[in-house]
């Protein structure tokens, strides 16, 4: 997993601001439980608001839009009693 592009930490944290592809807007990581490090906020005010994911690092460069500076990334949905499933996003960097 990649951990450092041009001397830049990109390891996912809580705090870092995800957007899945697909989603209209992301959110920020928040701490998780036993289950997973991380969970991802749902911005809904249904019965789900957050999930459970763990996320990886698949891009090798930065990509400048809207003001941030992203990486992609492989956002895994951790399934429970169920299989995992994963989409691609993006992953704010700080610079």
């Amino acid at each position: 997993m990649v951990t450092a592009i041009n001397d830049y930490d990109v390891t996912p944290k809580v705090g870092s601001y995800i957007k899945p592809d697909g989603w209209p807007i992301g959110s920020c990581l928040v701490a998780g439980d036993s289950f997973s490090a991380f969970r991802l906020p749902t911005n809904s005010a249904g019965p789900i608001t957050s999930l459970a994911v763990r996320i990886e690092v698949t891009g090798r460069t930065f990509k400048y839009r809207l003001g941030d500076w992203l990486v992609r990334v492989k956002i895994i949905f951790l399934g429970d009693c169920e299989p995992d499933t994963q989409t691609g996003g993006y992953m704010a960097v700080k610079t």
